[in-house]
């Protein structure tokens, strides 16, 4: 994937979200498709969360500081590791919306040599921005994948 289609990726996936929730009630929303399965909303949570309490930030450290090293967020609970939450899913989108285009905007934002400093995470190991980038939008995809999988269980 060229910068550029990751950009595109990772700019396509809140119209996905909300085409996949379109016309659904807030009560299918937040429907688990089965034991221990997500909700369209908790699955929302789970990318808003994630990217605005631990990627953005460590994008952002990675740019500031020379490699830095991460922290793991499994102790606190926090981003990745929360688990999700039920909360309204216009907010939710509208939040994730916010954050992705300020994602976006930081990645558009770099230099050449930028998209190659590095930092290192508990899970990842040591990634360069780009890498985390690419990951981001991997994380996209599959959970694209467990929200439409999901609005076909639910949707009926």
């Amino acid at each position: 994937m060229t910068r550029h289609e990751l950009l595109e990726t990772l700019g396509a996936t809140p119209d996905r979200v909300a085409s996949l929730a379109h016309g659904l009630s807030a009560t299918r929303l937040t429907r688990r498709p089965g034991e221990g399965e997500w909700s369209m909303a908790e699955i929302l949570n789970h990318l808003l969360v994630g990217e605005r309490d631990v990627i953005f930030v460590r994008l952002q450290r990675i740019l500031r500081e020379d490699a830095p090293t991460f922290a793991s967020s499994a102790g606190s609970r926090t981003g990745f590791a929360a688990e999700p939450a039920l909360r309204d899913f216009g907010g939710d989108l509208a939040a994730f919306r916010q954050v992705r285009s300020r994602t976006i905007a930081f990645l558009e934002s770099l230099g050449q040599r930028d998209w190659q400093r590095i930092g290192t995470t508990p899970t990842r190991g040591t990634l360069t921005i780009e890498a985390y980038a690419r990951y981001l939008a991997e994380h996209d995809l599959e959970h694209l994948t467990q929200l439409e999988a999901t609005r076909a269980v639910i949707a009926g």
